[in-house]
């Protein structure tokens, strides 16, 4: 017997209920539409996370706000919604013909399986506690459910509990908590304190345990998401031809203790305001390895250029911030099954 039909039905049913729990008596939800809401949507996203926008944040507003006054780009994206990883799907909440609700429901893809990032749940404040951001997110799901979805993922910062709440009670699960490192460019550095922990530049032979390690530290069920091939910091002729092509410049240091290997640090260079760390630790390796590399990179580099690294919530925060680097967000990220997955 076929269950699959049957199966459906449950969560559409289950969605219904949830999406009927709190239904806001003001204004109406409409799907977003991308050729006139994108203006106007970054406006609210900007008032509701005015508060706590990174760089990186400011500049994701800035270019929803371009892309909106950019005929071209309007001409293609409604042509692309299923199939790039963009916030170009989802729905409003409109009062008055202003938009005071929004959520974006953004197509990710991995091994031919799709995954919908639930992103830019936000209320304007005057709108709060009616039962807006449930009912929109709601939608989303069901939306996402509608597309095959494999899997629903968000991330929440974890310095607000009622949204957290919001999505337990509508079916997401706490998968894993980063939190985003960050030094300024400029930043003094301080002398770091006598060690006998060791940095050399990576060798060959450590690559192995890096890949294993990075693969803790940045898990599989989240690649979809990074998009990170660790083959760019992966010893060997083929991989060095391909970085100098694709101008990817990497750093790497190992750090050792007594002869054994503590942690490894990789620096890729980019582009933009900073470069990016990726730091490869043992499960229950010594925590000051991390400050000694993080010291190590910072003494090496240009002071000119900022520095990023992410990183799971645990016992090496302490260390991360005694070489400088400091907490921008914490996310908690979270998953809700897809059709697929019943």
């Amino acid at each position: 017997m076929n269950t699959q039909p049957l199966k459906k039905n449950i969560i559409y049913k289950m969605t219904a209920t949830l999406f009927a729990a709190t239904n806001p008596s003001t204004g109406r939800m409409r799907a977003l539409n991308v050729l006139r809401d994108l203006p106007s949507v970054a406006d609210l996203i900007e008032l509701c996370f005015s508060s706590t926008l990174d760089p990186e944040g400011r500049s994701y507003i800035d270019q929803m706000r371009r892309n909106g006054l950019d005929k071209s780009f309007l001409n293609w994206a409604p042509r692309v919604i299923e199939t790039v990883s963009l916030p170009l799907s989802g729905f409003v909440w409109e009062s008055n013909g202003r938009v005071v609700g929004n959520v974006s429901l953004i197509p990710f893809f991995k091994r031919e399986q799709k995954i919908f990032l639930i992103a830019n749940v936000a209320t304007h404040p005057e709108y709060r506690r009616q039962g807006i951001a449930r009912h929109l997110t709601t939608a989303a799901m069901q939306k996402a459910r509608e597309k095959h979805a494999s899997a629903i993922w968000l991330h929440v910062r974890d310095d607000n509990p009622g949204a957290i709440q919001l999505y337990r009670e509508l079916g997401f699960v706490e998968r894993s908590r980063r939190t985003s490192w960050y030094a300024p460019p400029g930043t003094a550095l301080l002398d770091s304190p006598p060690s006998n922990i060791h940095v050399m530049t990576r060798p060959a032979r450590d690559w192995n345990a890096q890949n294993k390690w990075l693969s803790r530290s940045y898990p599989a069920e989240l690649d979809w998401y990074t998009h990170q091939s660790w083959n760019i910091l992966k010893p060997g002729l083929f991989n060095a031809i391909y970085r100098i092509m694709a101008d990817i410049n990497t750093i790497q240091w190992s750090a050792l203790q007594d002869g054994r290997l503590q942690g490894i640090l990789a620096c890729q260079r980019t582009g933009g305001r900073s470069d990016q760390l990726w730091a490869a630790l043992p499960a229950h390796g010594s925590s000051e390895a991390i400050t000694r590399l993080l010291y190590h990179c910072r003494q090496s580099i240009s002071p000119a250029r900022g520095l990023t690294l992410e990183y799971p919530v645990g016992t090496v925060d302490d260390a991360i911030r005694s070489a400088g680097l400091m907490a921008q967000r914490t996310l908690a990220w979270m998953e809700a099954p897809g059709v697929t997955t019943y």
